[in-house]
């Protein structure tokens, strides 16, 4: 039912990795050792169930200890004699006190087929030491109880067999499958081997090696769910030296019943040892489900709601029976039968064994149809000799009508797949070539290609045709004109709107459509619809990619025009001034002082545009420690003439230190306070204050100015200048060089006075002064090197 997923192991380590053929050498073999055994016992079991159809039973079983069978009595006959579980049985007038078990019940067996002729079998009843003298009667095992005792619990043994195989397979290297497989394993044989050990006794030694090994599987297994019990996995030679006990303990009690000597307390202590184990069990599986972690609750529950009522149902009623209390017997072959099921499909439902592998369909599949055969040859062969047909005639015409039956069926529903239900068959592959197909695809026209040539693959029809939608999608209401060669219509939409509509024609050789063929074309439908709104969007989004880059190019172009006529704007009256100029030389005329002065104002104007059209140019910033108050006296300096008496009122503090480039910030506050001398005029004032806090600093240039005309963010734009000599770069460049140090500038009014504030991030600001201290030092060290070099 199973088959191993197709998904990328992790690998595991080299010490597990070595000697890695000698292990999978060792799980194989211990895999078909273990089928060969399961097949062995089946095929036993069935043997030897067959002969014993309707064979004469002296109203009881007998097990193989010689005494009353513990698990129900064959008739009514059993019951009238008032015989109980554990009467040990003789026939009369055999002295047996010195001969084995196996001589003593070879004894009873040779003494109930003599007495056929006579109808009755006269028998010795001990029950401790009281002895009867009774005679049972004859009777053929009744139809129910073979078909329950012997070929159920047959059958629910090999599934139990078959599950610990599967797990067994699927993970080898799993503790918890190993511990499931081995539970699986012996409980399937014990099931398996159980009414032949009762009749021909072929099997009793596997039985006893079931029985006694049982108990211990079982609660290995249980310590195993979900994940192994802390102290059962430091304590790992407890499960090995526990493995070695048990199978020591079921090969014993094989070889003392194989033997033949004195086994007659074998049989009920084995029986009361598994009822124990049982009780184990479900207590210990009780305990791990509460105790367990929540993510591994639910499928333990699950396990408890599937597997504890018929083992329970089971344990009480062999706990009944070894009391002397009769119970029904329905209820011990409802137990035995619903507990392999529901352990098997907790297992492979929430795969408890770790097994990692894939539910396959058609394994499943295969899986059912087997059980359903085999119940129905059953069936089949109760009815055929309900109404006198002799057993072996019924069976072999049940398992032929059975296997031409299953022949038939899957022929007839391929048959019918291929010619009326094509869409069945075709369904999977269709629908996986679309997907491929569409997810490659990003045009509308393309994905109506793709799903016309899809239908059209496994649907013989006269006209297909996907008309697409205009874009935008119309409204759902407004749906075009149907064409008259269509039979079928589908929207393909996705969303609530229609991106197409899928016209069918009729079939050829006016073939009906099926209700298969309509399911198919709405999935096709569906997802057209998918792709198709996913290539309007698609469409929609290169569109506005287009849009946004010619959208760049042309401000790209506008600046370049714009700032190639500034350019001309600017050096045009430098060129006019110096055009005149050489032609008042050529005409012999002298310069006089105020020409020379106003051409080199000029020559510097036009330098210091070049100088500014430079700086426009991003720079790397790189950053050292930087005290404020060194900043502003450095500025001060350079600006002296500019300030005249004007003087700068500080208000930074003495450890003000920021991260930052010092070359660019002197440049930045070098362009802000010549701004701000130009606007107050020499009789303002100017100031530059700091202020810090937990999410960053403020560094403000203030002036008492009139302050700025228009939007403050229009201060920044190259080329925006209200001064009638200015070139407006000093405030762009001011911006880029903030920016740069991944600031932020803005211009504001104030209190009557205009103010820059330069907002500085937490981490730019420097709270131990000592590391500018250390960083000045460095710099005048490096450049007393470099002067005496």
């Amino acid at each position: 039912m199973e088959h191993r997923a197709r998904q990328a192991y992790a690998p595991c380590p080299v010490s597990h990795r070595l000697g890695s053929g000698w292990a999978d050498s060792f799980h194989a073999a211990r895999l078909w050792i273990s089928a060969a055994v399961v097949v062995v016992c089946a095929c036993v079991s069935l043997r030897d169930a067959v002969h014993w159809y309707e064979h004469d039973v002296p109203g009881v079983l007998v097990d193989a200890s010689g005494s009353v069978s513990a698990v129900a009595l064959a008739s009514p006959a059993g019951a009238d004699a008032r015989l109980r579980i554990g009467d040990r049985l003789e026939p009369a007038g055999a002295h047996q006190e010195t001969l084995g078990t196996r001589a003593r019940v070879e004894a009873w067996d040779r003494a109930v087929e003599a007495a056929h002729g006579r109808g009755y079998v006269h028998t010795l009843v001990r029950h401790g030491t009281q002895v009867d003298d009774v005679r049972l009667p004859l009777g053929p095992l009744e139809p129910l109880a073979w078909w329950t005792f012997a070929v159920g619990l047959v059958f629910v043994g090999l599934i139990q067999a078959g599950a610990g195989l599967v797990a067994l397979w699927s993970n080898p290297e799993s503790k918890l499958a190993r511990a499931f497989a081995s539970f699986a394993l012996v409980s399937g044989l014990c099931l398996a081997s159980f009414f032949d050990a009762h009749t021909a006794r072929s099997l009793a030694p596997l039985l006893a090696f079931s029985l006694a090994s049982l108990p211990f599987a079982g609660i290995r297994l249980a310590l195993h769910l979900p994940t192994t019990a802390g102290w059962f996995a430091r304590h790992a030679r407890w499960e090995r030296w526990g493995s070695a006990v048990s199978f020591a303990a079921g090969f014993g009690a094989a070889l003392f019943q194989a033997l033949g000597t004195h086994t007659d307390a074998l049989f009920p202590w084995l029986s009361a040892w598994f009822v124990g184990g049982l009780g184990l069990l479900l207590l210990a599986l009780t305990a791990r489900a509460l105790l367990a972690p929540a993510a591994a609750r639910r499928p333990l529950h699950a396990l408890l709601l599937c597997v504890l009522p018929p083992y329970v149902a089971m344990a009480l009623f062999i706990g009944l029976l070894l009391f002397g209390v009769r119970a029904p017997n329905e209820v011990f072959y409802a137990s035995l039968a619903f507990a392999p099921f529901g352990t098997l499909f907790a297992f492979a439902r929430y795969d408890l064994w770790g097994s990692r592998a894939l539910l396959s369909r058609l394994g499943t599949n295969l899986f059912l149809g087997a059980v359903a055969a085999a119940v129905a040859i059953g069936a089949g062969t109760a009815i055929a000799t309900s109404v006198g047909a002799s057993f072996h005639d019924a069976l072999t015409g049940a398992i032929a009508s059975g296997v031409a039956t299953a022949v038939l069926v899957a022929f007839s529903l391929r048959l019918s797949d291929v010619t009326l239900f094509r869409s069945r068959a075709e369904y999977k592959p269709t629908i996986d070539r679309l997907s491929e197909e569409l997810i490659t695809l990003s045009s509308p026209s393309d994905v109506a290609h793709a799903v016309e040539r899809t239908v059209r693959r496994w649907l013989r029809c006269d006209y297909i045709e996907l008309t697409l939608a205009p874009s935008p999608p119309p409204d759902p209401e407004e749906e075009p004109a149907c064409s008259p060669k269509a039979a079928i219509r589908l929207v393909v939409s996705f969303g609530g709107r229609p991106y197409g509509w899928l016209d069918v024609g009729g079939k050829r050789g006016s073939a009906l459509f099926t209700s298969d063929d309509i399911d198919l074309l709405r999935t096709i439908a569906n997802h057209g619809g998918l792709a198709l709104a996913h290539a309007h969007a698609y469409q929609e989004l290169e569109d506005r990619r287009r849009r946004q880059a010619e959208a760049w190019r042309g401000e790209r172009e506008a600046l370049v025009e714009t700032v190639a006529a500034e350019i001309a704007h600017e050096i045009r009256y430098p060129l006019n001034y110096f055009r005149s100029l050489f032609d008042q030389s050529a005409k012999s005329r002298r310069l006089t002082a105020d020409d020379v002065d106003v051409g080199r104002e000029e020559v510097d104007r036009l330098e210091r545009l070049v100088s500014g059209l430079k700086r426009m140019i991003a720079h790397r910033i790189e950053r050292h420690p930087t005290r404020v108050a060194e900043l502003c006296a450095r500025v001060e300096a350079l600006l002296r003439d500019s300030l005249g008496r004007v003087r700068v009122e500080l208000d930074i503090g003495a450890d003000a230190t920021l991260s930052c480039d010092p070359d660019k910030l002197t440049q930045v506050m070098v362009n802000l306070i010549s701004n701000a001398v130009e606007a107050c005029g020499p009789n303002g004032r100017i100031g530059i204050a700091w202020a810090a806090g937990e999410r960053g600093g403020e560094l403000r240039v203030w002036d008492d100015g009139p302050g700025f005309v228009g939007e403050a963010s229009r201060l920044f734009a190259p080329w925006y200048t209200t001064k009638d000599r200015g070139t407006g770069l000093g405030l762009a460049i001011t911006h880029r060089l903030v920016r740069a140090h991944a600031w932020t500038i803005s211009a504001q009014r104030r209190e009557g006075r205009t103010v820059f504030a330069i907002g500085v991030s937490a981490t730019d600001i420097v709270r131990d002064a000592s590391v500018a201290d250390d960083r000045e030092s460095q710099d005048r060290a490096s450049q007393e090197r470099v002067r005496v070099a």
